[in-house]
């Protein structure tokens, strides 16, 4: 039962995938394998978001994109579980489901990180406008900076018709340029220290 009774849900857009974390156990080596603890489950930022905020009560609608194929079908399966509406979400043959694998340090640290979102390109600006009617039922927009640059502007101008405020995660330092033109519209922004570094550097 939602904590939030009467509550318009909160639109969520971007990425969703399948987290990899090593932590190692001791210096690391490269060339060769390192002994590490690993561990295994659903992400993406926007996903992420989403879950948490159905966990707590609030209704939420993620539009996000998945391969077609089990990875995609069990993040969908989970996250709609947790109580969160993906029925605009895409399923794509083109690419396979978003893959995030990083590597700890021993002080849980990260030390590096890949990522594949190939897939993220197909959530498009006319898919969001196909689906213009999610912002004018939605009390706020979210979204994270894996989007297309043009999706991403899209995004914003829907939200401007609807009249509802927009918060971003800038994703990562890489990412975080994306939403730098957008800082004056933004209602909340949650960057790490690096990526705010990037938004407010010339």
């Amino acid at each position: 039962m939602s904590v939030y009774p009467g509550s318009s849900p909160i639109l969520i857009l971007g990425a969703a995938g399948l987290d990899v974390i090593g932590r190692i156990e001791s210096d690391l080596h490269t060339g060769t394998s390192n002994p590490a603890r690993i561990r295994t489950s659903f992400g993406g930022v926007a996903r992420n978001v989403a879950e948490n905020l159905a966990r707590l009560g609030q209704p939420v609608r993620l539009v996000t994109v998945v391969g077609k194929g089990q990875f995609g079908d069990d993040i969908l399966g989970y996250t709609q579980k947790a109580g969160v509406d993906v029925s605009a979400a895409i399923r794509t043959a083109s690419f396979p489901t978003g893959f995030y694998m990083a590597v700890l340090n021993e002080s849980g640290q990260l030390h590096f990180a890949v990522d594949d979102m190939r897939l993220i390109s197909e959530l498009s600006p006319d898919h969001l406008r196909d689906h213009a009617e999610l912002f004018a039922s939605a009390s706020m927009v979210f979204m994270d900076a894996n989007l297309p640059s043009a999706t991403i502007q899209t995004a914003f101008s829907l939200a401007k018709k609807a009249g509802i405020p927009v918060c971003a995660d800038p994703t990562s330092a890489s990412l975080a340029p994306k939403l730098k033109k957008f800082l004056p519209r933004l209602h909340l922004i949650t960057p790490n220290a690096t990526e705010a570094g990037i938004l407010t550097g010339k």
